[in-house]
Order: C-alpha cells, then structure tokens, then sequence
C-alpha cells in the first residue's frame, strides 16, 4: 500500500465565510491533516455546485446554520493513498472514485475521508460527466423507493436534474409518470421519453395533474414544499419531500421543518407522518451515513447505468475552480439541461 506518512498536506478550499450573495465565498488556502485509521486521501478533480450549495451560501440551508463551512456533498477524485478497507472494496491508489458525504465539504481540492463513501468511476465516464450524477441520481432512486410501489406518480418539477432522473427511473419500471413544468428536459426527449405536463403556472395545476394521470397519483415527488402537491395524491398515497429547500421568501422556515421531520424520524431519517396522505423526508444525507453498503451499490449501478446509455443525466457545464463565484451565479439561474461543476486545479 501506498505511504501513509504523518505530515499535513496542502489544499484550496471554497469556504462560505458569511452568509449572502456570491461574494461571501472565499478561497481558502490550508493544510490538512493526513489520513488516520482507514481513511485515505483523495485529490478531487471536479465536483457539483447546485441549489443546495446556493441556498447555503445564503444561509437558507439549515444543516449549514453558521457560515465557514466548505460547501458540495458530491464530487468525483482520483484516490492518494489506500487502506485495509480500501483494498478491501477494491479501490487502490490512482482510481478514479465518486461519492456523496453526509455533510458538505466536497468544493475542495483535497478530502480525507472513510472509503466506504467511494465507489469506482467506470472508464466510459468522464469525470466531468460523472460529476453531475451522484447526489442527484441517489437523491432520485432513494426518493422512488420512498414511494414504495406506487404505479402512478407526479414529478415535480421533472425538468430539474433530480426530477428528469426520478422520471426516467420510473418510466424504466413501467409506471405512470407526470410531470409539473413548462418544457420537458432534453434528457428525456434523448430517449424518446413522453412525460405529460401539468403547467404549475395554471391556478388549478393539481387538478391537471390528477387528469393526465386518469385520477390521483399514488405518489408524489416533490422539492418546492407546496401544499397543492397533497392535492394530487390519492388519499392512501404518499408524498416524498426531496429538498430541505422551501417556498420561496420562506427557505428557512421550511427547511427547519423538513429537518425536524428527519431528526425525529426512524433510523433511516425518514419521517411518516401521520396523515391522509402520508408524507416522508428523503434526506439523503442521513441516508448515506446510516445505510453506506446500500448506498454503494445504489450509486455504483446508477453510474454504470449512465456509462452504458441506460440513464442520461444532464450535461455538465464546467467552470475552474478559481471562478468559483461565477459558478455560484450560473447555479443561481438553473441553466436548462446542466449541471454546474467545478474543475479543480
């Protein structure tokens, strides 16, 4: 195995340093500590910057309460060292690994980390195409296991990253899928994928969404925390929430609602609410540090799936690392059909 060594190691980190616009990130130039235990290094070659990180940075995301933390749960890497538990799971020095952390931390050059986070990058994957999936492609298969057997279900949303991904997902499995939006994402329509859409403009969208899906839902995926949403699930249904994110003006208040919800839940952080229908919190983040076996396989075979054409994320719209403030920007305005990712020096 590669040397371990005891001396600290050098990175570049994107630290939130304040709450507020763009400017409140800063580049941050400091050393870390080398990998104890079974941990091991890995050089992070790119890594997402989505709606999550832009509602941290503004102080919005309530797992993020106080400013100075590194923002990103996902990234793709090229692994520095190895470990029993490394080989172990097959991962040597030089793979190109892929993971989502339970906590941020990923827009940085250098992680030590457990590699039960890590899984293989395929070789038909890019980095940077690899990039865009993990935390959406694990948010979108936990949030249709959370739907449970659900033949029916509502996309909200379906032109996002996650939704695209839950709607191809469930097409695969021969359900019913609609969707709210404007305009289908050009993932789908590559795949020759039809998804009906109930426009959200419209004042009575549920009721459209109910019609183009021959009567209520059995499911519901939601992230915009709308209460309409309930109105388009049959009764014996469930709604699951896949966003500490909320109606807009009211991102806290939400998200401190989501979040209790979890931390009250079972021991997989999901909370059934008593009611008609039932609600659940996909927090993905207690998900992947409570369930690491799990969540490997999930995410391996979704990146296979993608290498193989079976899945089509969105493309990747790479920004360098040192414009990592114009990365925040682009995030802010959702361009169709990408991902924002950092490429690190």
């Amino acid at each position: 195995m590669a040397s371990r060594g005891s001396a600290s190691a050098q990175r570049s980190a994107a630290r939130v340093v304040r709450f507020g616009d763009s400017s409140a990130v800063a580049i941050a130039h400091e050393s870390q500590h080398p990998p104890r235990g079974n941990e091991v290094a890995v050089r992070v070659t790119h890594a997402s910057l989505t709606s999550t990180d832009v509602l941290a940075r503004r102080g919005e995301y309530v797992l993020q309460p106080w400013p100075g933390f590194v923002s990103g749960y996902d990234f793709v890497g090229v692994l520095e060292s190895e470990s029993a538990v490394s080989v172990a799971l097959g991962l040597r020095t030089g793979s190109r690994v892929a993971g989502v952390l339970p906590r941020m931390g990923t827009h940085a050059t250098r992680l030590v980390l457990s590699p039960t986070f890590l899984v293989a990058v395929p070789d038909a994957l890019s980095s940077e195409g690899a990039a865009t999936l993990p935390l959406n492609a694990v948010t979108a298969a936990v949030a249709l296991r959370y739907a449970g057997p659900a033949r029916s279900i509502l996309v909200e949303g379906v032109s996002g990253a996650v939704g695209s991904l839950v709607a191809q997902l469930a097409l695969r499995d021969g359900r019913v899928v609609v969707g709210t939006g404007s305009a289908l994402p050009p993932t789908l329509a590559a795949h020759g994928l039809e998804v009906p859409l109930a426009d959200y403009r419209h004042p009575d969208w549920p009721a459209r969404a109910r019609e183009l899906a021959g009567g209520a839902v059995g499911a519901a995926i939601d992230h915009s925390g709308s209460p309409r949403v309930r109105d388009t699930v049959d009764p014996n249904g469930v709604v699951v929430h896949t966003a500490f994110a909320g109606r807009a003006g009211h991102e806290r208040e939400d998200a401190v609602r989501g979040t209790a919800s979890a931390v009250r839940g079972t021991a997989s952080a999901v909370l059934h609410r008593l009611g008609h229908p039932r609600e659940v919190v996909c927090a993905v983040p207690f998900w992947v540090l409570r369930k690491r076996a799990a969540y490997r396989r999930l995410l391996a075979g979704l990146l296979d799936d993608v290498a193989d054409g079976r899945l089509r994320p969105f493309e990747p719209q790479v920004v360098p690392f040192d414009s990592v403030w114009e990365a925040h920007r682009l995030a802010e305005q959702r361009p169709a059909g990408r991902t924002i990712v950092l490429s690190m020096p």
